[in-house]
């Protein structure tokens, strides 16, 4: 039997977007996002993501002032943005940051909409963005740890993601997925989930089931069960808009719990450093990339 292997940190987060030089535009004016890589998807990407028609689509991987690679936008012209908070697979990517409230005040003029402006919640302030795309970013600076989670405070005015969020139908089942891979703890709770009645126009003190997942490296998944959620329109052959696909740092991928989309490959790029990488699907049929970096 083989032996579970860890899962984390979390690195990038994938985002689809019809018009690439808006968006580069948007995340390198406003959030302070600079190039690491320009690229085109390659045939290896293209296979471990079960997508051979991708290939020599245009890939701009983002870094941000520490040096983390948190963003990779991939053009597909002609697409529909996503419908923020209302499709299954990944709703959201919650960055870290040292000042929401300076951020705010920089946001006005940009392509990305203020969906919830800064709010304080204990140890955290945090808003919400839609960027152009559709895709949703929460906003996060925390001013001290936040038992039980492991988190670590920004080290830059915009710093890493730290926890991608999905939407599914079953949380147990979404759990499992990350069980599978390795997850250190979990937490499951009903909370109201404000943004998500607000775009549903359902009661604001509606509560939904959601789940936490720890993960190595100060990272975490949040896991919203979402019943009103719909499935992503298909696109065939290639992606839909917005957030499509989460990176994630493993020990071993022969270890792993899941079955990858096509065996692993070494593809090259800024983002792999030439390690093995493989791709699998969440409980939502949201894309995983899983990259070996052996501890």
């Amino acid at each position: 039997m083989s032996t579970l292997i860890p899962i984390g940190p979390t690195l990038t987060g994938t985002v689809v977007t019809p018009d690439l030089d808006t968006s580069l535009a948007a995340y390198c004016d406003y959030l302070h996002a600079s190039v690491l890589e320009e690229a085109a998807v390659s045939s290896e990407q293209a296979r471990l993501w079960g997508k051979p028609q991708l290939e020599g689509s245009p890939l701009v991987t983002l870094q941000s002032p520490s040096g983390a690679p948190w963003m990779r936008l991939l053009g597909i012209p002609g697409l529909l943005p996503a419908q923020p908070f209302k499709e299954l697979g990944w709703m959201a990517l919650e960055i870290l940051v040292e000042d929401v409230a300076a951020l705010w005040q920089t946001l006005d003029a940009s392509p990305f909409e203020i969906y919830r402006g800064p709010t304080d919640s204990g140890n955290a302030s945090g808003m919400q963005l839609v960027g152009p795309a559709g895709e949703v970013l929460y906003l996060t600076q925390l001013r001290a740890p936040e038992a039980p989670f492991d988190i670590a405070p920004a080290q830059a005015v915009v710093d890493r993601l730290f926890t991608p969020v999905s939407a599914c139908l079953r949380r147990d089942e979404a759990l499992a997925v990350y069980s599978k891979l390795g997850a250190r703890r979990s937490w499951s709770f009903d909370t109201t989930l404000g943004s998500v009645n607000r775009a549903h126009g359902l009661d604001p003190s509606l509560k939904h089931p959601v789940g936490t997942v720890q993960l190595s490296g100060r990272s975490m998944v949040e896991i919203n069960q979402l019943g009103v959620a719909k499935s992503r329109p298909p696109v065939e052959g290639k992606l839909p808009a917005g957030i499509v696909m989460v990176s994630f740092v493993v020990d071993n991928l022969d270890n792993i719990g899941l079955r990858p989309i096509s065996p692993p490959l070494s593809p090259t790029g800024a983002l792999y450093g030439g390690q093995r990488v493989a791709a699998c699907r969440g409980a939502a049929g949201e894309l995983l990339e899983l990259i070996e970096v052996a501890g």
